[in-house]
């Protein structure tokens, strides 16, 4: 491979590599989900939650919480949705929903 060769090369990489950027970041970049968990009635059923929710391609953490009836996901944006997270909890025997956001300065 010549000099002008192997610079044509690295220089359209580069390009690619520019215009592929923000679109990559965004494939990647993590959101948080509360779900309300309707059911739970000890430690084992917040566990058994837990395990169905990390088992879900694209989440990175989840949290049950027995005493709120609620869980916390953390999750990749293109990899799974907040549907698939509430039918992941009802697959596991429970009864679950999105929990809504409260408004701003509420």
């Amino acid at each position: 491979m010549t000099k002008r060769n192997a610079l044509i090369g690295l220089t359209l990489f580069a390009i690619v590599l520019a215009a592929a950027g923000p679109y990559a970041a965004e494939e990647k970049a993590n959101l948080d989900v509360k779900i309300s968990v309707r059911g739970m009635t000890c430690s084992g059923c917040a566990s058994g939650v837990k395990a169905a929710l990390e088992k879900v391609p694209g989440v990175t953490k989840a949290e049950v919480s027995l005493e709120k009836n609620e869980a916390s996901v953390t999750y990749e944006k293109g990899k799974t949705t907040p549907e698939a997270l509430v039918k992941a909890v009802e697959k596991a025997g429970y009864k679950a929903s999105l929990q809504k956001e409260a408004p701003q300065g509420a």
